[in-house]
């Protein structure tokens, strides 16, 4: 049966003996602290995107980064003055958004997509997705399903 040690218990034993009595309590120290980092990633999107500011972004995909933990799709899109800007879209992991039925090929250069997704906090051109909606898949029959979440 395990007991608690007391300083006195730790002075009276050499060095070595306590290190190896401190070891159980540094080992489980340690898995606390790593088994918070994936909640922290987590919490990050809503620190970053607001989930009050939803938007719709319509445009042509220019680049795709399908790496983990969460992929990017970047789209230039036309604004109301002519202009066209480029936004950065988060998305879910590789794994998620393969699993819900997309792949890196779906996103060629040039691919028009209407993504539904939440805004950046900070008014920068970058948003998390949550919807992609192929144009052409839309409008042709026979085509695959044309809307997938994107791995959220």
């Amino acid at each position: 049966m395990a007991r608690l040690l007391h300083c006195a218990d730790l002075e009276a034993r050499p060095m070595k003996n306590r290190n190896r009595a401190m070891l159980p309590g540094l080992v489980v120290a340690v898995a606390l602290l790593l088994s918070t980092w994936p909640v922290a990633a987590h919490h990050e999107m809503v620190a970053q995107f607001s989930k009050n500011s939803p938007i719709t972004l319509r445009g042509r995909v220019t680049k795709v980064e399908w790496v983990n933990p969460h992929g990017w799709i970047y789209l230039d899109i036309k604004g109301a003055d002519g202009r066209v800007g480029t936004w950065a879209v988060e998305t879910g992991s590789p794994f998620k958004m393969t699993k819900r039925g997309l792949k890196p090929a779906d996103f060629q250069y040039g691919t028009e997509v209407i993504i539904g997704a939440f805004a950046a906090r900070d008014g920068s051109r970058k948003a998390a997705g949550m919807v992609v909606t192929f144009v052409a898949r839309e409008t042709a029959s026979g085509e695959p399903e044309a809307s997938f979440t994107l791995g959220r």
